[in-house]
């Protein structure tokens, strides 16, 4: 939110929407709900990773084999079950990169003022123009 402050003028930051909130408090609810959709995600996930090696009529004791292995419902309840499991972590994946990101711009940012518009100090021993085209005639 510090970033959306900083970017916008203070006039659009404290108006209010249909719903009397500020940007302030919407981005706090867009972060919970961020937060509450990754932990169902993750449960979702385990569920679907929990439910592949528990298969729906067990395994045959002595081959091992899945006895509804060449049952129609069978294959649609692996084929959801992989579909799940996929879209689960993908979701996580997704939110995961999206997080660290975000952290990762602020990290260049901090690095590298001139990219976020800030204007960046020269350091002690940095020679400015006047001083590198100087050196340069005297050679």
């Amino acid at each position: 939110m510090q970033k959306v402050k900083k970017a916008c003028q203070k006039c659009l930051i404290k108006p209010l929407n249909k719903e009397n909130k500020t940007a302030e408090e919407l981005f706090e609810w867009l972060m919970r709900t961020t937060e509450n959709c990754t932990i169902l995600s993750v449960f979702i996930a385990t569920v679907a990773f929990a439910a592949a090696y528990t298969v729906p009529g067990g395994p045959d004791q002595s081959t091992g084999i899945p006895i509804l292995n060449c049952k129609p419902f069978f294959v649609v309840f692996i084929l959801a079950d992989v579909f799940s499991l996929t879209l689960a972590l993908t979701s996580v994946a997704c939110i995961g990169l999206k997080r660290t990101a975000s952290k990762a711009c602020e990290d260049i940012c901090k690095r590298v003022p001139s990219i976020c518009g800030k204007k960046s100090q020269p350091t002690s021993n940095a020679q400015s123009p006047q001083q590198t085209a100087a050196s340069d005639t005297d050679v």
